[in-house]
């Protein structure tokens, strides 16, 4: 069963239904508790120290929020804790939900996780001050963890794996499952994405490849799409 957080306020997926069917689109300029797009903004996308989206789709509630006592993670950890495995337990633990499947069932289980994830803003964040690390640190921002912290909390005993293949990294964690689950490495696998846009400099890199829009709205199919 799945469970999600896109932008556009869809926090289930009967609400991502509804956002599709009424053609809504959640574009919006960076939120300022993320990135000051103003300081960063340049229509020449090869000037330095600068970037030439000015917005995107963002997940309009505050990624921070995270009720750390219901998945028994002490508030030290949590401190460091990357907004992206947050979103991610809650999502996971929808999912059990909506499947009906008792947590005491899964704990223990042959059931396997595979993340796909691109970006590590939240990793970056913390390699910016090195004299004053954090002692969960590396737990808390490390992609790696992002599939092992659910294992973890849930306690599954299946294959535990983070991919990084850019766009396509949520399809080949798809693949990998199905086939963990074929050659019997595992009963039962967790599937999912993650990506948030947390600092600027993965999107400063981005424009200087040209990978992103200068319009900062995708045109798959069209003649606009560069």
């Amino acid at each position: 069963m799945p469970g999600c957080r896109w932008p556009g306020d869809s926090e289930s997926p009967s609400e991502l239904w509804d956002y599709l069917e009424a053609k809504r689109n959640s574009y919006s300029k960076f939120p300022k508790s993320r990135i000051n797009g103003d300081a960063f903004y340049h229509p020449d996308g090869n000037r330095p120290g600068s970037f030439r989206t000015e917005g995107g789709c963002f997940i309009k509630s505050d990624v921070r929020q995270f009720d750390s006592t219901f998945f028994g993670i002490h508030p030290k950890e949590v401190l460091t804790l990357d907004p992206a495995q947050r979103k991610f337990l809650e999502v996971v633990y929808e999912a059990f939900e909506s499947a009906g499947v008792p947590l005491h069932k899964l704990s223990g289980s042959k059931t396997g996780t595979f993340v796909g994830n691109f970006n590590y803003d939240h990793q970056l964040m913390h390699y910016r001050d090195p004299e004053n690390a954090l002692p969960y640190s590396v737990t808390g921002s490390g992609i790696t963890i992002l599939s092992n912290r659910i294992n973890y909390v849930f306690n599954l005993k299946g294959p535990s794996m983070t991919l990084d293949t850019a766009c396509s990294s949520s399809l080949y964690a798809l693949h990998l499952a199905c086939s963990a689950i074929q050659t019997g490495d595992c009963d039962a696998a967790v599937v999912g994405g993650t990506n948030l846009i947390l600092t600027p400099e993965c999107q400063i890199f981005s424009s200087v490849l040209g990978a992103v829009s200068p319009t900062s709205v995708c045109h798959t199919f069209d003649s606009r799409g560069k």
